[in-house]
């Protein structure tokens, strides 16, 4: 017997739909766009019998009259008359919140798609005192209705007999013509008589739960409602969110740190067994600094990504991420934003790559946006070496505040100018956008979970996945390119090094190779671009060593450390050997420290504010569809980063 062999998942938010699309799919499974549009969805594959069946999990709705321009995609994909629309549809209801399930069955079955029904937290249900008759749900809708719990059954049999017995359902009420409404509605056109219609939906759905269900007397207050009278609390939940984000991104810091000093160490043998097999050379050099070392910028990162994706998804399953954004939401609203921003702009200070990942949960593009664009500003962990080093050489750790250091001050305070730009910017951005209403924010507060560490393992290993599949092959490329600047330039100014470096090295034998690679450097491409830029940067007080150094650490801001170390024949890990160079320089002009206080405050002041990481524009890239944002916001924050720190050297001299 055949049956249909595409099938999607509809159901409101949260009514278990995608733990269900885990538990059918296991790894089977990957992430892809609605066919024409830029919306994710859940792709997989499942064998009923002899048959493979492909499960697509359509984001949660409320309603098929949708506000969200996303969610509306959704809508659009259910109506589509192409092969691309769904043979059947598995319709996901939470037994415990049957009424407003029943909302969106009763216009999905006016469709009249093929249909079975799964009733997940029957658990739940009965905790709060309603029993279920599914045998007479099951009569009232017309078709197939099974309750399963996702979380903790594992024989998933019953839910794959439902594709064999999919049915036409009954229309709940009498028809409203809600096919021809919806094309309509699509298309913009103003629906009169919504309210009507939904009120009738509901008198006819209130028949339904008064012939499927029995409610009893429940004594005791649900363990939710008691942790919610502190999550929820108007002073108390700030607190207690500012304690859980600090405990998230201490975690990211420290858990990650491990596993990425691992990954360090193994492309470093890999690198040195490289350089065994294969004689010394411009192959040799490729790819070790080039190639390894460009998949080297794309792996490290993979712990914070996975880390900061798997503690979010903790904090998802568990039912509290929508608690943060719930109590956030009027503070994101007053900047053009709203509650779900909270998270990726909190992640934006341990890395802005997932944090502008994770954006993929606000529902409104022009908010999701608006979000994207002020992460950059929030200071990452790779700004901090750079502060680190900055404030080392030309601030001394004396007390400036109390308790308070004065290096510790100067750092503290990039990262409030972040956060203070970030603001200002998004409000802006909201004013810019002044005839776009603020999108509805309907939250449905969930009963708490234990999360599912296995799936939320999974989802994490995915985001991953996703990252080094896009963004990896663009980071990888670009680190090619500046290896290629790097390592060539024009003929005679490469003989005319080799000449120095080969005289100098007889001098002082013990430095050759760093005296070599310095001198290679300021010959090479980059080498004259740093000098061809030196004018536009001079102001700044900079020299065309810090040129370069802003050069190469596009690839990634901490590469400014290992490219000042190179150019100051140090050990990158030498840290100190740096900071005393560095200090030793004077200013040809006046005699003062080069490296002074009004270099090192200037210089941390741009990296505060540029957009100085191509794994940034890379993944922005791929979350907005196009370069037009990442390039307009690496011009847009390189002139404020120009001007305040053109401002602060000036005020600091």
């Amino acid at each position: 017997m055949s049956f249909p062999s595409s099938f999607a998942l509809v159901g409101n938010p949260n009514c278990g739909k995608s733990t269900l699309f885990n538990r059918l799919t296991g790894l089977s499974q990957k992430t892809s766009n609605l066919p024409g549009t830029t919306v994710e969805a859940m792709h997989g594959e499942i064998k009923v019998g002899q048959e493979t069946i492909q499960l697509l999990d359509l984001p949660g709705i409320y309603s098929l009259y949708t506000k969200s321009e996303d969610e509306g995609l959704v809508v659009k994909h259910l109506i589509r008359t192409d092969e691309d629309k769904p043979d059947a549809i598995i319709f996901v209801m939470d037994a415990s919140n049957l009424r407003r399930n029943l909302l969106l069955f009763s216009q999905v079955a006016e469709l009249q798609i093929p249909c079975a029904c799964v009733l997940t937290m029957t658990d739940t249900a009965v905790r709060r005192g309603i029993d279920l008759d599914l045998l007479a749900l099951q009569a009232a809708l017309g078709v197939p209705c099974i309750a399963f719990n996702p979380r903790k059954e594992k024989n998933t049999s019953s839910v794959l007999a439902l594709f064999k017995i999919t049915a036409k359902p009954n229309i709940i009420g009498s028809p409203s013509q809600l096919p021809k409404r919806l094309k309509e509605y699509q298309q913009g056109a103003k629906i009169q008589g919504l309210s009507e219609e939904t009120l009738r939906r509901y008198i006819s759905i209130e028949e339904v739960i008064k012939k499927c269900t029995t409610k009893r007397p429940v004594g005791l207050k649900s363990l939710t409602l008691k942790i919610d009278r502190w999550t929820t609390h108007k002073w108390a939940g700030y607190f207690i969110f500012a304690g859980i984000m600090m405990v998230l991104f201490q975690g990211v810091f420290s858990l990650a740190k491990l596993p990425m000093d691992a990954i360090e160490i193994a492309f470093q043998s890999i690198r040195n067994a490289i350089e065994t097999l294969l004689p010394k050379g411009l192959v040799s050099n490729f790819i070790v600094q080039g190639l390894i070392g460009g998949m080297e910028g794309v792996v490290v990162f993979v712990p914070q990504i996975f880390i900061l994706f798997f503690l979010i998804g903790i904090l998802e399953d568990s039912g509290y991420m929508v608690r943060a954004s719930f109590i956030t939401d009027r503070i994101m609203r007053k900047l053009g934003l709203n509650g779900r921003s909270i998270i990726p702009l909190v992640g934006g200070f341990a890395c802005a790559i997932p944090s502008i990942m994770a954006t993929r949960s606000i529902k409104s593009k022009r908010e999701r946006l608006a979000t994207m664009i002020v992460i950059p500003l929030m200071s990452c962990s790779a700004r901090l070496p750079v502060y680190v080093l900055l404030v080392s050489v030309a601030i001394p750790f004396t007390q400036f505040w109390g308790p308070l250091h004065a290096q510790t001050f100067v750092i503290t305070s990039a990262y409030m100018a972040g956060i203070v730009v970030a603001i200002i910017l998004a409000f802006i951005f909201r004013l810019f956008q002044r005839n776009h209403s603020p999108s509805e924010f309907i939250l449905e507060l969930p009963t708490y979970q234990i999360p599912r560490i296995q799936t939320v393992l999974h989802q994490a290993w995915l985001k991953c996945l996703s990252f080094l599949s896009e963004a990896g092959k663009v980071i990888i490329v670009i680190s090619m390119i500046l290896w290629f600047l790097s390592n060539f330039g024009p003929s005679e100014a490469m003989k005319k090094a080799e000449t120095e470096a080969h005289i100098l090295s007889q001098l002082d034998p013990s430095h050759s190779e760093d005296i070599k690679t310095t001198l290679r450097l300021e010959a090479s491409y980059a080498g004259h671009l740093g000098k061809w830029i030196e004018p536009a940067i001079e102001p700044l007080g900079y020299d065309w060593k810090t040129g370069i150094a802003l050069i190469t650490s596009f690839a990634a801001r901490e590469v400014f450390v290992g490219t000042m170390a190179t150019l100051f024949q140090s050990s990158e890990d030498n840290t100190q050997g740096i900071i005393e160079k560095m200090q030793a320089v004077k200013n040809p002009k006046t005699g003062k420290p080069l490296y002074g206080l009004p270099y090192a405050l200037s210089l941390i002041v741009f990296y505060a504010f540029a957009l100085q990481c191509m794994s940034t524009m890379a993944v922005m890239k791929r979350e907005t569809g196009s370069w037009t944002w990442p390039i307009a916001l690496f011009l847009i924050y390189g002139i404020i980063a120009y001007l305040g720190a053109y401002v602060v050297y000036y005020i600091a001299i």
